[in-house]
């Protein structure tokens, strides 16, 4: 018995330990994730949800962005091979991007 506690490596000493103390590391997790909300939920809820709702509006508008962007290339490159079908979903993805984009633009009347 002796040989074999030898043996362990350090690895396998912390594996032990963490199967031996499962549930309590898991239930001293669980309160510092309880306290941390706690203390953040002080803080000024109105300027975290605008944060969010900016961050939100930024992203997608980027996002929409970059979908017309790609739309104009998919129509460009289809009027340089007089593609009509390459024509019509590159205006089409114009077109979904521009909706994006103003869906964005409307973030702070949803999110207000």
């Amino acid at each position: 018995m002796e040989a074999k506690k030898k043996e362990r490596t350090g690895i396998q000493r912390a594996g032990m330990f963490f199967d031996r103390y499962a549930a309590w590391i898991a239930v001293a997790a669980l309160m510092s994730f309880m306290v941390a909300g706690t203390v953040f939920a002080t803080t000024s809820a109105d300027t975290l949800w605008a944060t969010v709702t900016d961050l939100i509006k930024t992203r997608v508008t980027r996002l929409g962005a970059v979908v017309m962007f790609v739309g104009g290339v998919m129509f460009g490159l289809g009027w340089k091979s007089d593609d009509a079908e390459q024509k019509s979903r590159g205006i089409s993805t114009i077109i979904a991007g521009a909706i994006v984009m103003a869906v964005a633009g409307l973030t702070s009347t949803f999110f207000a």
